[in-house]
């Protein structure tokens, strides 16, 4: 869906560069992961109330399989693209 395309493209901002360093067997589990996560997390941001918590985990579990990723990098990572999806919600809300 549209929506799914959205998040995809919120979660995968500013990784191209770790995506490409990734080992080639690991790069289509880490995309198979993430589409997993958003499809998730447009579940989560279809309800009244989306509870953050649990898409920064998703988020936080998806890159996580980035080997060598630092836990700082990891919750500030994980904190931006959360947020930036629930900009996008209020956007999509304000809309209707």
């Amino acid at each position: 869906t549209e929506e799914q395309k959205k998040v995809e493209s919120i979660l995968s901002d500013g990784l191209a560069e770790l995506y490409t360093e990734l080992p080639e067997n690991r790069r289509e589990e880490f995309k198979q992961k993430g589409e997993e996560a958003a499809s998730q997390i447009v579940i989560l941001m279809q309800s009244a109330k989306v509870k953050v918590g649990k898409v920064v985990d998703l988020i936080k579990g998806w890159l996580s399989m980035i080997p060598g990723v630092n836990k700082f990098f990891l919750e500030q990572e994980s904190k931006i693209k959360a947020d930036r999806l629930l900009e996008y919600k209020k956007d999509q809300e304000e809309q209707l």
